[in-house]
């Protein structure tokens, strides 16, 4: 039988682990020569979440599959949560194979698409794998408001003017070098003075080196916008691309030292206000 071997890993932890994307070959080839096999066609999505179909590598499988001359008439896998995670998609995506014929086998959890008990023991594997994919997002969750409501710091770079520090295992902010500092307070007070996004980042430009950081309007604006300055976390803003209500939000006080104090805050964002209701 000829087979195409799918190859996955999520991240870079995996990547590092038994996981690997040389294990994986290793073991599928291992396998397809044990049972006769002849692997025609390999995929790799490398750094792919199998919370989505939306992989490249996947998509390109999916599609040659399809084709009346497909060459291959099985997919093999490591494990089915190489596959998919989401229950879903493991229905939709074998239902669409198995109308061209093709089944999807697993190496490590070797079921009999033909019988019954190998359907029912495949269907129990995905649950699974979904359960564990939900339950480790939930667990992440958990571990992200605890951290954010001591004001520890929850993923992503350090804002301008800050560098990140680690305290344990928890990571927060720390001042930067001097004169980015001096550029923070400068932003903001130039804007309390009236000037926009433009004028800002023009001028900062025209002072700056060489060597220094170049400016944009909407860099600016990210930092007027953003109340780290204030030695303030603010976490949950947003989820899944879409902004929480306000009562979602965590708000921590004092999590880091503060650039810029409250009255300062409250002149530029008054005078941000002022040019938005004035255009």
């Amino acid at each position: 039988m000829n087979v195409a071997t799918y190859l996955r890993v999520s991240s870079e932890q995996q990547a590092n682990r038994e996981l690997s994307i040389p294990a994986q070959r290793e073991a599928l080839k291992a396998y397809a020569d044990a049972k006769g096999w002849k692997i025609v066609e390999e995929f790799v999505d490398e750094a792919k979440s199998a919370k989505t179909a939306d992989r490249p590598a996947f998509q390109r499988m999916i599609a040659l599959a399809q084709k009346p001359d497909k060459p291959f008439d099985a997919i093999l896998v490591h494990k089915f949560d190489r596959f998919c995670r989401r229950r879903e998609d493991h229905i939709i995506y074998k239902a669409l194979l198995k109308k061209q014929g093709i089944v999807v086998l697993s190496a490590s959890e070797p079921t009999d698409p033909e019988t019954p008990h190998g359907v029912l023991l495949e269907g129990m594997l995905e649950v699974i794998s979904e359960f564990y994919n939900v339950n480790l997002k939930h667990e992440t969750l958990k571990g992200l408001k605890e951290n954010a409501s001591q004001g520890f710091h929850c993923g992503g770079r350090a804002p301008y003017g800050y560098r990140l520090r680690r305290i344990g295992n928890r990571v927060t902010y720390e001042l930067g070098p001097e004169h980015e500092v001096q550029i923070v307070k400068q932003i903001f007070s130039m804007a309390a003075e009236g000037m926009g996004g433009k004028k800002i980042a023009r001028l900062l430009n025209q002072r700056s080196e060489p060597q220094d950081k170049k400016w944009s309007p909407s860099t600016v604006l990210s930092i007027l916008s953003n109340e780290a300055y204030l030695g303030r976390r603010v976490w949950n803003k947003r989820s899944d691309g879409r902004p929480n209500d306000q009562g979602k939000w965590i708000v921590t006080e004092k999590s880091h030292p503060a650039i810029i104090d409250q009255d300062l805050w409250n002149a530029a964002q008054s005078s941000l206000m002022t040019r938005k209701v004035c255009k």
